[in-house]
């Protein structure tokens, strides 16, 4: 017998863990394809063997990547996987954990959209500039399947946010032949400005990239782009692209969030609303505040505001034209022409009735209108006099002439009190016949 080496034999342990390093780095992300077979759960993770003639594969998918699987293997179907193999050491088996799987022909489908979507492009279909959606719409059109998911999501959504508004659904088979035919028939009667529509939803659950393909349609992308108004797209969930998505004027990752593009949220419009009333509460009450302080500065200061001094001789000017029109002369001469008019009248009135042999009446007439009108006369001109003074004691020129002085702030407003102003602050002081500048101690 011989013997194996000279070096120590290895442990099973040991040479599975050795092999495990140098083969889990190569074939870290492998894409292999075959047909599925005995396919099982067990617990929360899928088993299932990639087989081909003559060699076969033990595969996994763990239960933190089957959300993200497009497509759940079964058996007898042929599919694509990409993954990492793995060697487990207690068992001595190698395993492919699988992140990915689609069946075999996607591959030529996924070559078919690229090829579509550039042709599209070129078209420029997918670079006409995007229509803004409507802040307030009235009423919606929505194409999707009756009785699918995605309009029961959509209408979910859409009773929550905004209740108000009218919704005009148009049903269209969401996948199969049906599908592209009626969808375009739907997006045609939906755009009708009969209808009223301000936009237009159109949606559709997840599914695998064959069930999604009706939604590359050319016709349906080239009506989805020259639609008469806004259309959001809500086509599959988040990771899945259609070329309508890239024709829309807004493209939402699930039918929910296309309806929530689509309407207004209430809520945040009454948050919104209240914030704008409270900033408006405030600022009137910030704007009573300063009349207030105003009207009390004002009260203060006998109610009315000093005028500034170069002001002042205008004032004056204008007092003195009331004083000269109400002097008491202007008011004899008015009672001197209306006497005259009387005394005519009355003449006239004489005239007529000597006839009547009425004339004591018309001399005791006479006698007593004379010393009235006099009387109403002085009685004007005492009033005159009384008013002319107080006007001459609202002239603010008047005490200077008695020798006082009028202490003003530097913008000329009159200084009342001691106590308005501190120390060092500048005054102008005005007197009769001028001003000079000086400083509080």
């Amino acid at each position: 017998m011989r013997s194996c080496s000279v070096d120590a034999p290895l442990s099973v342990k040991r040479l599975l863990e050795q092999v495990k390093a140098r083969l889990e780095p190569p074939f870290a992300a492998v894409c292999v394809v075959g047909e599925v077979s005995n396919f099982r759960g067990s617990g929360k993770h899928w088993y299932f063997t990639l087989k081909e003639e003559g060699a076969a594969l033990s595969c996994a998918v763990w239960a933190s990547q089957q959300r993200f699987l497009q497509h759940k293997p079964a058996d007898g179907q042929r599919v694509v996987l990409k993954g990492s193999l793995n060697l487990y050491v207690a068992g001595g088996t190698i395993t492919l954990a699988v992140t990915h799987c689609e069946p075999a022909g996607v591959g030529d489908l996924q070559a078919r959209l690229r090829a579509l979507e550039a042709d599209l492009r070129a078209q420029g279909l997918f670079d006409r500039p995007k229509r803004p959606l409507p802040r307030f719409p009235e009423k919606l059109g929505i194409v999707a399947a009756l009785g699918g998911a995605a309009l029961r999501d959509v209408l979910e959504v859409t009773s929550r946010r905004a209740p108000g508004i009218h919704l005009l659904i148009a049903p269209a088979a969401a996948q199969g032949e049906r599908c592209v035919p009626e969808t375009l028939l739907a997006i045609q009667e939906l755009q009708d400005a009969h209808w009223g529509c301000e936009a237009l939803l159109l949606v559709r659950g997840g599914g695998s990239l064959e069930d999604l393909w009706a939604f590359n349609d050319p016709e349906l992308v080239r009506a989805v782009a020259d639609c008469r108004i806004p259309v959001i797209t809500g086509v599959g969930h988040e990771i899945d692209t259609t070329l309508v998505d890239l024709a829309a004027d807004r493209r939402a990752a699930t039918p929910s969030q296309a309806a929530e593009l689509a309407t207004p949220d209430r809520a945040a419009l009454a948050a919104e609303l209240r914030r704008r009333v409270e900033a408006l509460a405030a600022r009137t009450a910030w704007r009573l505040r300063g009349l207030e302080t105003t009207l009390n500065l004002l009260v203060d200061h006998g109610l009315q505001r000093a005028e500034p001094l170069a002001a002042g001789g205008t004032r004056l000017a204008a007092l003195g034209q009331r004083l000269a029109l109400a002097h008491p002369s202007r008011g004899l001469d008015a009672a001197g022409a209306r006497l005259a008019l009387l005394r005519h009248r009355l003449g006239q009135a004489a005239g007529r009735a000597a006839g009547d042999l009425d004339l004591p009446r018309v001399h005791e007439a006479r006698r007593r209108l004379v010393p009235a009108v006099l009387g109403a006369c002085q009685r004007r001109d005492q009033r005159l006099a009384v008013l002319a003074e107080r006007l001459r004691g609202l002239d603010p020129a008047g005490p200077l002439q008695r020798g006082f002085v009028l202490a003003l702030d530097a913008e000329g407003r009159p200084v009342t009190s001691a106590q308005t102003l501190p120390a060092g602050a500048a005054l102008r002081l005005r007197w009769q016949d001028g001003e000079r500048k000086a400083r509080l101690d």
